[in-house]
């Protein structure tokens, strides 16, 4: 059963069902759990020498990596100049725990912001990037306020057809996203800037029932012609109890990620932030890293799953370049010039 072809066909008073959208939703994920093709599972040596060992990514994908620490330091630099805070998230940060940096095989970067730093991130991004204007040309940032339309009217969107990205993020699995963006054109990466936000003590429990529902139809809603963000997004945070103040629980927010969802989330979880070691550079990261990795990825975090999710960035960049000498001059090129921009960052 596709929940989602189903739910499109009924009308729009039936679609704000919460009810409809509470086990709608169970009913989706339960399938999809049922359906899912089934996997080898890894054995005990490989699990062994992807946790106990150093392995060193090379080629293409560590170029991808390299970019991505570049995005990642930009805006750490951002977010101590502005003192704002942030921290790396979901599997960028069991990377951070268990290899000191990317998973091995991890073509994909995330990082969490509080809904206040968040916002104040949408409006200095723009303005930091600006100052150079190499960078402005050749980045891509993405926030977008209906399917078709960005945020940021002076800069590419990674959607964007004139871009030309816009059919490899038409594969299942990919798809666009609501939430703040900061990427490159060509070669092509995205980094993920996630908004959570704090939950009122008396609505944790309408906010455990009815997250996801509010989550699917908001997303849902990106592909009306009509759609206006601000509103429809206001209204259900509203009624979910989210606030931009500071209380003992946090979650992620509306405009996250698909449908996953960690659940209610408390907030010594998170702050205060403290760094690790990431591919060489101190960067934030939740103040209990393992409790929130259990809360996402379960008591087994620290194992191989038995599926690896790539986005396949590295095998799309090589389409973009006629040899692989231009394309891996190119990442260098890049890679360098952001170097340049974080190693002396006013």
């Amino acid at each position: 059963m596709d929940f989602s072809k189903l739910y499109k066909k009924l009308p729009k008073k039936i679609q704000k069902s919460e009810t409809l959208l509470l086990y709608g939703m169970r009913l989706a994920k339960f399938a999809h759990s049922k359906s899912s093709p089934s996997y080898p599972k890894p054995n005990e040596m490989s699990n062994f020498l992807i946790k106990h060992t150093n392995i060193k990514v090379t080629g293409t994908l560590k170029d991808v990596q390299s970019l991505y620490v570049e995005l990642l330091r930009f805006i750490d630099n951002i977010c101590k100049k502005y003192d704002m805070e942030y921290c790396l998230l979901y599997g960028t940060l069991l990377g951070g725990i268990r290899h000191n940096g990317f998973i091995p095989w991890d073509d994909d970067c995330d990082i969490l912001m509080m809904r206040s730093d968040y916002n104040k991130l949408i409006e200095i991004l723009p303005k930091e990037i600006s100052k150079h204007e190499f960078f402005k040309e050749n980045c891509t940032l993405t926030r977008l306020i209906n399917r078709e339309e960005n945020y940021y009217k002076d800069f590419h969107s990674a959607y964007d057809k004139e871009v030309g990205h816009d059919k490899f993020f038409n594969q299942p699995g990919l798809g666009r996203s609501a939430f703040l963006q900061l990427g490159w054109l060509k070669p092509m990466v995205k980094l993920d800037i996630f908004p959570f936000d704090y939950i009122k003590e008396e609505s944790v429990d309408y906010y455990t029932k009815n997250y996801l529902g509010h989550k699917y139809y908001l997303r849902n809603l990106y592909y009306e012609k009509d759609f206006s963000f601000e509103k429809e997004f206001n209204e259900r945070y509203e009624k979910l109890g989210l606030t931009p103040h500071k209380t003992n629980f946090i979650g992620e927010g509306l405009d996250g990620s698909y449908i996953e969802d960690a659940g209610v989330i408390d907030s010594n979880v998170i702050f205060p932030l403290k760094t690790t070691k990431f591919e060489g550079y101190e960067l934030k990261i939740p103040n209990k890293p393992i409790e929130f990795l259990k809360l996402w990825f379960g008591e087994d975090y620290m194992n191989i799953p038995d599926n690896i999710v790539m986005h396949h960035y590295s095998e799309y960049n090589q389409t973009l370049f006629e040899t692989q000498e231009e394309l891996d001059l190119e990442f260098k090129k890049v890679i360098a010039y952001l170097k340049e921009i974080n190693d002396n960052f006013e």
